[in-house]
């Protein structure tokens, strides 16, 4: 499929500000790609498909899952705003024909991150949190710290804004969130 026919379709599967944000994220991925050694064409793709079953309905969900074997982790099934990403593999898959396991390994960690990220796994999740759609105070000082070249500076920084949010909504943090932020301070601790 190509991106031009991926984007038609991502328009009728999600809402105007999910399509938005989406053609936002694509665009930062391949903008930062370089940046982290990542191809800015991968990053691309993996940023147009990052939430390609963000508007999904429960229904839908369990069919992928069962359809293409899904398991969703305890976690998963008690904060459901991470479900998107961990069912988007199949559905990139599936729906879109892409088969590059970085592409999809990408969009199942564009939320939660994980310890040792590929370099297209830090774009992806850099680029959700700095797409110009996002307003908040952090976004801004991501992109600041970017434009320096600060490239795992960034990572930490909004790995630890993620993991804040979460905590301040009373909701559950992933374990792969923790091990991310984890692995990038003790690298950069071995690293200066």
């Amino acid at each position: 499929m190509t991106e031009e026919q991926m984007i038609a379709r991502l328009k009728t599967e999600l809402n105007e500000h999910r399509f938005n944000h989406t053609l936002g994220v694509a665009a930062e991925a391949r903008r930062w790609a370089p940046l982290y050694g990542a191809d800015p064409d991968k990053a691309y793709v993996a940023g147009l498909l990052h939430d390609c079953a963000k508007n999904f309905s429960l229904d839908r969900v369990r069919e992928y899952c069962e359809r293409y074997s899904v398991k969703l982790d305890p976690y998963c099934m008690k904060e459901k705003a991470l479900i998107h990403a961990f069912i988007g593999p199949a559905v990139a898959k599936a729906d879109y024909g892409v088969d590059d396991e970085e592409i999809l390994s990408a969009i199942y960690y564009h939320t939660t991150a994980k310890a040792d990220m590929t370099p297209l796994e830090k774009v992806i999740y850099i680029a959700d949190m700095t797409e110009p759609g996002r307003k908040m105070e952090q976004s801004a000082e991501l992109r600041r710290m970017l434009e320096q070249g600060d490239a795992d500076g960034a990572l930490i920084h909004g790995i630890g804004s993620s993991i804040c949010f979460v905590i301040k909504k009373g909701s559950l943090i992933h374990p792969d969130s923790v091990y991310a932020l984890n692995f990038l301070i003790e690298n950069r601790r071995k690293s200066n």
